[in-house]
């Protein structure tokens, strides 16, 4: 008999642990600023403080006003609750990848502005940017220093 209850109590927590609930994603933009000035083209992640797996981090990048929309799994915005922001360097043009670019490159950041980014931003034990992100707030301004 007790054989069978635990049998029982161990199928009931494998399907449970299946069952939860997707969490909510709420739309959410922002600004981003490093040394007052908009940063351009800077990749904006958030990541849920409850690991929900990679499909729920959030993504955005800058414009040239510093402006962003984040985008997770597929649908506008991030995880409601706890996250962890990062700021890093957005992915570069495919043209500026080769080893004959540097000299475009170097360009492209010095119009950027802004750079090198502070990599204290971009790494996730190093990074001092949390936010809560909630269904009645849509606006969160990161302002970042050197």
């Amino acid at each position: 008999m007790v054989r069978k209850a635990g049998v029982v109590v161990v199928a009931v927590l494998v399907l449970g642990c299946g069952n939860a609930p997707p969490p909510q994603i709420v739309e959410v933009e922002g600004v981003v600023r490093l040394d007052g000035k908009p940063l351009k083209r800077a990749e904006v992640r958030f990541i849920p403080a409850l690991d929900r797996g990679p499909e729920y981090l959030a993504v955005g990048v800058t414009d040239d006003a510093g402006q962003f929309r984040l985008t997770c799994n597929g649908r506008p915005g991030a995880c409601v609750g706890a996250n962890r922001v990062l700021v890093m360097e957005s992915e570069l043009p495919a043209a500026l990848k080769s080893e004959d670019a540097q000299a475009e490159l170097a360009r492209y950041f010095q119009k950027l502005g802004g750079r090198p980014l502070p990599q204290r931003y971009a790494n996730l034990a190093e990074s001092p940017l949390t936010v809560t992100v909630s269904a009645d707030r849509k606006d969160y301004s990161f302002d970042l220093n050197r």
